[in-house]
């Protein structure tokens, strides 16, 4: 009972669905448009692909270390939040793998590249944060703002905005034939994806052991909306860019702050 309750008020669907707005309204200015006809979108491929997606991107939520949060283990917890989004990633890009149009395809797959070597680095800095807090103090602080600065930087090719945005050659055949439902389900999956993956981060940026359990949710929350400002900043009128320059930018860029945090914390004096 306390996980479905977990699930469907908090930490699960309420944090998601405020994120999301948050996220949409700060990083890609777009506000959420409810689907006219849920039942018409859910029945086509891409519209399911979009909800399931959506629900396991909330599950994930549920078992992150949010304040308050009884579904949370601290060993089961990190893992079926990783497996819970990742699938949550990867349903929809399976689906579009499935199109008749090479071009949808191809775009899919540049997608589908970008985001798994973006999301690699946000579970590099989840684990230097994550091992951080197990046993937390002051000394760990500059492994905490690299992994953080490194989750920045890697955040928007995980979710996809900004330069590593679709090809807009490839845009109008993406949603080409969908209806008007299935797309403004598949926009709303997006922002909760992408609000689901930057709590990740921010929920575990304060020690988990915070005394105070209602301060430590709205040091999250201020976190949360200061990690999307800093993404609205880092993306804004910025070119697109090619596959090569995209993971280049993870491997050479987003990854090496995420690595010197790891280091750190197996070398610091104590």
């Amino acid at each position: 009972m306390d996980l479905i309750i977990a699930y469907l008020i908090y930490p699960g669907l309420l944090p998601s669905i405020v994120f999301a707005v948050t996220f949409g309204f700060i990083v890609t200015h777009r506000r959420p448009i409810l689907p006219p006809d849920l039942r018409k979108a859910i029945l086509s491929v891409d519209g399911f692909a979009a909800l399931l997606s959506a629900l396991l991107a909330i599950g994930a939520a549920t078992y992150m270390p949010w304040p308050f949060n009884g579904a949370y283990t601290s060993i089961a917890g990190p893992l079926l939040m990783w497996a819970a989004l990742e699938a949550a990633f990867l349903v929809p890009s399976l689906a579009a793998q499935t199109s008749a149009s090479p071009l949808v395809v191809r775009g899919a797959a540049r997608a589908l590249q970008i985001g798994l070597a973006g999301r690699i680095v946000v579970w590099c800095v989840f684990g230097v944060l994550y091992w951080a807090n197990q046993t937390w103090h002051i000394s760990s602080l500059p492994a905490i703002v690299l992994a953080w600065v490194a989750a920045i930087l890697a955040l928007p090719a995980a979710i996809g905005v900004g330069m590593f945005r679709n090809d807009t050659a490839l845009t109008g055949m993406m949603t080409t034939g969908l209806s008007l439902s299935t797309i403004a389900l598949m926009q709303i999956t997006t922002d909760i994806r992408a609000a689901v993956l930057v709590l990740t981060v921010t929920t575990s940026l304060f020690p988990y052991d915070m005394a105070n359990g209602g301060l430590r949710l709205v040091l999250i929350a201020i976190a949360t909306v200061i990690t999307m400002v800093g993404l609205r900043v880092l993306v804004r009128n910025q070119p697109f860019a090619t596959l090569a320059a995209a993971l280049r930018w993870c491997w050479w860029r987003a990854l090496p702050p995420a690595l010197l945090a790891l280091v750190y914390l197996i070398i610091k004096p104590f």
